[in-house]
């Protein structure tokens, strides 16, 4: 019975005790919130925009002043700008002016030495075709006489002696508009008239290569090429001395004074071409010290 009745204590709850309803219940865990204190906001966190406001000189009215400052300046930057491009513009040409002439000087100096040489080619060969004509004209013909001619017709007609220019800077002057960049009238004158000068001499080397082509249509009919099958220079100087009896293909005195006519022609063309290379000689230097003084070369 005990052990029941402890059992029984055991599971009993404990005794509540009574509540007095006079008493009021104050929560100890909340504080009171002051009257004065503002009911707390969230915060969040926003960037702000800053906005610049252009100063102005006036939030009135603009005057005519202002246009015309603006204007003014405006047009200082284009019209400076141009000047600065056409400054720079003509800096270039003068360089390329300067080339140009550096360029001219230096083909004159080339064909200065070109000309000298074929004037010399030239003389030598109208002295052989002189030779040729007195041969030609002095009959009899002997054994002797023949191989002569045999000689002289191998070395001295069947060539053409004509000089080459160097023309690489007038091509460029004249195709590419470069005369316009010499501002020198004098210079482009006389650069003008050399070439005008180089024209007329190559013309007449045409001539000189038409006289040969007719003397050596003829001189086939005349001269038999069994002879001469090599024709180096050895072999050339080497007729003079042979032994071997030479004979013409045509023993017509006419034809053969036909070539002797033909053989005239060319020797006056030739001529003519030397005196041409001759004035070009003289004129060469003079236009060489001409354009260095004129453009401080050195």
């Amino acid at each position: 019975m005990a052990d029941q009745n402890n059992e029984k204590q055991q599971g009993k709850p404990d005794p509540v005790p009574p509540v007095n309803p006079t008493e009021k219940m104050v929560p100890a865990s909340i504080p009171e919130i002051p009257a004065s204190t503002a009911p707390i906001q969230p915060t969040e966190t926003t960037d702000t925009m800053e906005v610049h406001h252009h100063a102005h000189a006036g939030h009135g009215k603009k005057t005519w002043k202002s246009y015309f400052w603006e204007f003014l300046m405006l047009f200082l930057a284009v019209f400076c700008g141009f000047l600065a491009e056409y400054q720079l513009e003509h800096v270039v040409e003068h360089n390329r002016e300067k080339q140009y002439i550096e360029s001219m000087v230096d083909d004159l100096k080339t064909d200065s030495v070109r000309i000298a040489f074929f004037i010399d080619r030239n003389k030598a060969q109208v002295a052989g075709i002189d030779s040729l004509l007195q041969n030609i004209y002095h009959m009899p013909y002997t054994d002797s006489s023949v191989r002569t001619l045999y000689y002289l017709k191998e070395k001295y007609t069947l060539v053409a002696f004509r000089a080459i220019f160097s023309k690489a800077t007038l091509s460029q002057l004249k195709n590419s508009g470069g005369l316009r960049l010499i501002r020198n009238r004098a210079a482009t004158d006389s650069i003008i008239a050399y070439d005008i000068a180089t024209d007329r001499v190559e013309g007449q080397g045409e001539a000189i290569d038409f006289s040969g082509r007719k003397l050596l249509d003829l001189s086939v009919k005349i001269f038999d090429g069994e002879y001469t099958l090599d024709n180096s220079v050895i072999n050339i100087n080497d007729i003079l001395k042979s032994d071997k009896k030479f004979n013409r293909l045509n023993t017509d005195d006419k034809l053969i004074r036909e070539y002797a006519n033909l053989a005239k022609f060319k020797r006056d063309v030739i001529k003519n071409y030397i005196r041409q290379l001759t004035q070009l000689e003289g004129r060469v230097p003079v236009m060489i010290r001409f354009l260095q003084e004129a453009y401080h070369l050195k």
